[in-house]
């Protein structure tokens, strides 16, 4: 079994402050030039949206989700696999090759979640000085997405809930690429080629599932849940190879791979 000892290991030797750092920044600045973009929008139109409508629509527009915050994900993610004493070294600390990828990949879960606490945070933060709070859905809001588009079915549920639901596929959406750089990391050796590959990767997917089975709008439960079981089936056959790959890799002592 991995111990919460080995754990608190590889998260300390994988943080890296000035990636976090600097996603924290990108995280602030497209909220802020979002949140110019609704107020103007208030000020023309005379429609206040919600704190919690506003941050909706902040993390359910389509450029952000693929385009902005998916390579900011894999920028803080790709590195997990180097470290200073990443090679035989650990795998000997970790007393297996399963445990030590099994650590890894916990790691990753790890700072997943951490990238969408801060994310949701951070937005809602931004939002919450500029528009008031509310736990439902306003009448212009729905009336609003209804004439560009959406379904009022998209809507059945409450902000909270909404937001929650669009968070959950992208989290399985990002492990997925999250995960597919790890495996990528250990086949290339080189941390920026396990970017790159992953990163083209994530975003063919990220398209597919956004534009072809509509990621970031609620539909059904039945079609958030079979969806979301895709990408699960997904990262559970790319998290089998990889620990595959770590028990036929040749690890080298004082080598980072």
């Amino acid at each position: 079994m991995v111990t919460v000892k080995m754990l608190r290991y590889n998260i300390s030797e994988s943080f890296n402050v000035v990636r976090w750092c600097l996603t924290l920044v990108a995280f602030s600045f497209v909220a802020v030039v979002s949140v110019a973009k609704y107020i103007q929008l208030s000020d023309m139109t005379a429609i206040t949206f919600s704190s919690l409508e506003t941050t909706y629509l902040i993390l359910n527009d389509t450029m952000s989700v693929v385009y902005i915050y998916l390579p900011l994900y894999l920028f803080l993610m790709c590195g997990l696999m180097f470290d200073d004493n990443f090679g035989a070294l650990e795998v000997i600390k970790c007393k297996s090759r399963g445990k030590w990828y099994l650590c890894k990949w916990l790691t990753l879960l790890f700072y997943t979640i951490v990238f969408f606490i801060c994310l949701f945070g951070m937005n809602f933060l931004i939002c919450n000085q500029v528009f008031p709070y509310s736990t439902s859905w306003s009448s212009d809001f729905l009336h609003v997405q209804v004439m560009l588009g959406q379904s009022a079915k998209n809507f059945f549920y409450g902000p909270i809930e909404t937001i929650g639901m669009s968070l959950i596929s992208v989290f399985f959406l990002y492990v997925v690429a999250g995960m597919m750089s790890m495996f990528f990391s250990m086949i290339t050796n080189k941390e920026a080629y396990a970017f790159f590959i992953s990163l083209v990767l994530g975003i063919l997917i990220s398209v597919a599932f956004v534009y072809g089975m509509k990621l970031t709008s609620q539909l059904s439960f039945e079609a958030f849940m079979w969806r979301n079981g895709m990408l699960f089936v997904g990262a559970f056959f790319i998290g089998v190879l990889g620990l595959w790959h770590t028990y036929q890799k040749d690890f080298k002592l004082e080598s980072k791979i």
